[in-house]
């Protein structure tokens, strides 16, 4: 989502305008923004979306921006391809400082599933909470939605040819029987 036409949610806010103690927004979706967001996420529906957010300073030249998304969304059933309704609700905790300040990463990555996250660079005087928004509902998407009394059973088709699987090692034994 780079140009601004490519963005279904958008809501600037300017790093300058946040509080020494912090500044909370709050805001939810249009009809028009849900549908939107729907489409960008190739999903069924966007019933609603809103997040509230407080913003704060981080370090000397950083930001902190931690809140909840929340959506009522429809996504397909992977079986029937009915409307699965989902709520979703994405805790965001977030550092953000200039590119300057952030540590290069190394080719060899290491996992810590209990480390911090790595703060994120500051591009220019703003940060689109709409876009983390869209991108947090993404995150919270059941990646299998199911309608629920719903299995899965694979489709066989059987032209009674093969009663029974043959063995992978029946070809070795044909083999060993035609030895001289």
């Amino acid at each position: 989502m780079t140009a601004e036409s490519d963005i279904p949610f958008s809501r600037p806010f300017a790093w300058d305008r946040v509080q020494p103690r912090g500044t909370s927004v709050a805001f939810e979706a249009s009809p028009s923004e849900c549908e939107a967001i729907a489409e960008a996420l190739g999903i069924v529906k966007v019933a609603s979306a809103s997040a509230e957010f407080t913003i704060s300073p981080f370090r000397k030249d950083g930001f902190k921006v931690v809140g909840e998304v929340r959506a009522e969304v429809e996504q397909a059933c992977v079986v029937t391809l009915d409307p699965v309704p989902e709520t979703i609700r994405e805790t965001i905790d977030l550092r953000f400082l200039p590119e300057s300040e952030i540590e290069p990463i190394n080719e060899e990555i290491e996992v810590d599933v209990d480390a911090e996250d790595p703060p994120e660079p500051i591009l220019g005087s703003t940060v689109d909470l709409g876009v983390l928004t869209t991108e947090f509902i993404a995150v919270g998407l059941d990646p299998y939605p199911r309608k629920p009394g719903v299995e899965f059973t694979p489709f066989i088709e059987d032209d009674g040819s093969a009663d029974e699987a043959e063995s992978p090692f029946a070809g070795l034994a044909a083999l060993k029987d035609k030895r001289p």
